[in-house]
C-alpha cells in the first residue's frame, strides 16, 4: 500500500494530542509524560526501517509520538504474521525492559515517524520513582491481551470473507486517509500478513480481495487498497454502520 499525499484532506490517525486515552502516553497526566519523554533520545524512522527486530536483544523502549509502525512476528513457515498496528502516543518494546528477554516481535515504521528511545536502566529507575506508570503498563499489557482474545473470538467460525471484510473496514477507519470518493489504507502491509493477522491462507486473502474489487467495494493494486464503500465492508464484517 503506498504512502498518501501530504495533501490529502483528512487523515484517521492518533498523535499524543489525539484520542489521549486511548494510548499510553495520553493516559498519564501531562507533567509526568513530559518527565518519562525528557529522559529519553528523540529519534526519527524513515518509512520501512525497523525499529526493534524480534530475536534480538535490546534494553531500551520506544515511545511513539507521531507516525504509525506495524508490528509483525515470524511463523514457522518463515513468512511474517501482522500483531498490530501502533500509532503515536503509544509503547513498543517495554516487554524486553521489563522482563529482559529477546524482542518477541519486530517493529517497523509504516511511515515517517518520531519517538523518543528510552534506556532500560534509565525506564527502571522511572518507574521506581513513578509506580502509578508501572500500573499504566500493567493496564496496558492488560487491555492488549483482551483486545486478542475479543480478535479471536470475533473472528471463530467466521468465513475469510468476513474476517477479511472486519479487519479492512477497522483499518481503514482507524488508519485511513480520505482521498476524493474513497479511503486509502495508509499501510505497507502485504497479503500474507493480512492472511496471518486473520488466520488465512495467502490464496484465500488473494481471492476475497478481488471478490471485494469485483463487486466494487475496494480497489487494490501491489500494497495498495481504497475502500469504495466502507459501510458495505462494515456490513460484511458484521459491524455497524457509520452515518444511518
Amino acid at each position: 500500500m503506498e504512502r498518501a499525499s501530504q495533501g490529502a484532506a483528512w487523515r484517521c490517525t492518533g498523535g499524543i494530542g489525539e484520542r489521549q486515552s486511548a494510548h499510553f502516553l495520553g493516559s498519564l497526566p501531562g507533567p509526568v509524560r513530559e518527565e518519562l519523554l525528557s529522559i529519553g533520545s528523540p529519534q526519527q524512522y524513515s518509512p520501512g526501517e525497523e525499529i526493534l527486530v524480534e530475536g534480538v536483544r535490546g534494553d531500551y523502549l520506544v515511545l511513539l509520538k507521531s507516525g504509525r509502525v506495524k508490528v509483525t512476528g515470524k511463523l514457522g513457515s518463515g513468512q511474517h504474521a501482522l500483531i498490530a498496528i501502533r500509532v503515536g502516543g503509544d509503547v513498543v518494546g517495554e516487554m524486553a525492559v521489563i522482563d529482559d528477554v529477546p524482542r518477541s516481535a519486530t517493529v517497523t515504521a509504516c511511515d515517517d515517524v518520531e519517538a523518543h528511545v528510552v534506556q532500560g536502566r534509565a525506564m527502571r529507575r522511572f518507574l521506581d520513582k513513578r509506580p502509578e506508570v508501572a500500573l499504566e503498563i500493567a493496564r496496558l499489557s492488560i487491555r492488549r491481551l483482551r483486545k486478542a482474545n475479543a480478535w479471536r473470538i470475533a473472528f471463530a467460525g467466521s468465513s475469510v470473507r468476513v474476517r477479511l471484510a472486519w479487519t479492512l473496514a477497522e483499518l481503514a477507519q482507524e488508519h485511513g486517509l480520505a482521498v476524493r470518493s474513497y479511503i486509502l489504507i495508509c499501510l505497507d502491509l502485504t497479503q500474507t500478513e493480512l492472511g496471518a493477522f486473520i488466520g488465512a491462507k495467502q490464496s484465500a486473502v488473494h481471492k476475497a480481495l478481488v471478490r471485494f474489487r469485483d463487486e466494487g467495494i475496494i480497489t487494490i493494486s501491489s500494497r495498495r487498497v481504497e475502500v469504495m464503500k466502507l459501510n458495505r465492508l462494515r456490513e460484511i464484517g458484521g459491524l455497524p454502520t457509520i452515518g444511518r
